[in-house]
């Protein structure tokens, strides 16, 4: 998982241990799609699978994964003449991505608004308004 090569391990060397691994992880808006608050919708390196999300999640974070789901987009590919199907030519095909749908214990949002403070900046940002067009909290 890291980038470092190590020598052959033999009985007796100390463990191999990772202290940044090479994958990464994006969290991204899940437009146009409405999940519910416990499901966090990620971009995910191409390279690692469901178990390894689980893991990152677990074992970096100590986040309470309940289920990890995967998902690879086909990268958007730029024609030279798009509407003629017959002639046209590939000129440029953009990265395949790849989408992990992780769903937490839903007992974990509960605990998270808990941590939350509750006391936002409406007061501060409605002062001018004299109750027309208010922000709500």
């Amino acid at each position: 998982m890291s980038t470092r090569i190590y020598r052959l391990w033999q009985s007796g060397n100390p463990k191999i241990r990772i202290f940044l691994p090479d994958f990464w992880m994006k969290v991204v808006d899940p437009y146009p799609v409405r999940m519910p608050k416990h499901v966090v919708k990620f971009e995910v390196d191409k390279r690692m699978t469901r178990h390894d999300v689980r893991e990152y999640l677990e074992k970096i974070y100590n986040l309470p994964v309940r289920e990890v789901r995967t998902l690879v987009k086909a990268g958007q590919v730029t024609y030279d003449f798009p509407l003629d199907k017959e002639k046209r030519r590939a000129l440029w095909k953009e990265d395949d991505k790849k989408y992990a749908y992780v769903f937490m214990e839903e007992e974990m949002w509960e605990k998270m608004k808990q941590k939350i403070p509750d006391a936002t900046n409406a007061e501060y940002i409605n002062r001018d308004r004299q109750g027309v067009g208010e922000f709500l909290p």
